[in-house]
């Protein structure tokens, strides 16, 4: 598949990049959707925050941000500058996953708190936080420059090292979930096993929602982890 993409024209692969993220954008919304009518969990806050022009707007140009990112990623390892290698094992393809994950993690962590600074904040990332609640498109509220930035940390990870196909495909899916779980208004983990396994580990719905409303603790995208580690965590 990568192959066949290198091989696109720029015509062919801006038109494919943008279709992927419009699948993309449907399938967080349908799983928002589906986790939202969930009978299971109550909601998180009362006052719903509504889908407005502005913020679809916005959210259509985040998703052509993520096209170009994608766009750039493909011209990168078509001129050699990013290597992926496949057919490895399931225990190496694991590997090279969870290695993704600690690592975006960490990226992710560092870039949000500094967009937190008080010089940044209201430049761009205040944009993300007039939604003090969620509803199905809050994730890609966002300020052009974080879309970009967070897609270029990504790429930084790929060119340092070269992950396995299946692997980065992994990562992509597991992003695209926990970037909805963490934009759901709805508490539908709350005393399940999977929210009493990962409570301690993994940044869950109320985790992520509780950074909506105080912006100064809960920083994490997949992990507990750097909050734990630099005194960030708010416990849920």
């Amino acid at each position: 598949m990568l192959d066949l993409v290198s091989r696109m024209s720029i015509v062919q692969l801006i038109i494919f990049s943008i279709l992927l993220n419009v699948l993309f954008y449907g399938l967080s919304i349908g799983m928002y959707l589906i986790l939202n009518k969930c009978k299971k969990g109550k909601y998180i806050q009362d006052v719903k925050q509504e889908i407005t022009r502005r913020d679809l707007m916005l959210s259509f140009v985040v998703l052509l941000c993520n096209a170009a990112v994608f766009v750039l990623g493909v011209g990168l390892y078509k001129y050699g500058y990013i290597h992926v290698i496949e057919n490895n094992s399931i225990a190496v393809i694991a590997l090279q996953t969870l290695s993704l994950v600690i690592g975006m993690d960490f990226l992710m962590y560092v870039f949000h708190r500094l967009a937190h600074i008080p010089l940044f904040y209201p430049l761009a990332h205040l944009r993300h936080h007039e939604h003090s609640s969620v509803n199905a498109i809050s994730l890609f509220v966002l300020h052009p420059v974080e879309a970009i930035g967070f897609g270029l940390l990504f790429i930084l990870l790929l060119c340092i090292y070269p992950f396995d196909t299946f692997s980065i495909g992994l990562y992509l899916l597991i992003n695209l979930i926990w970037g909805t779980i963490g934009h759901v208004d709805k508490d539908v983990f709350k005393n399940t096993f999977f929210e009493r396994c990962t409570r301690d580990i993994l940044c869950l719905t109320l985790f992520h929602n509780i950074h909506h409303q105080d912006p100064n603790v809960n920083y994490g995208f997949y992990t507990l982890l750097w909050d734990k580690l630099f005194k960030t965590y708010r416990k849920v």
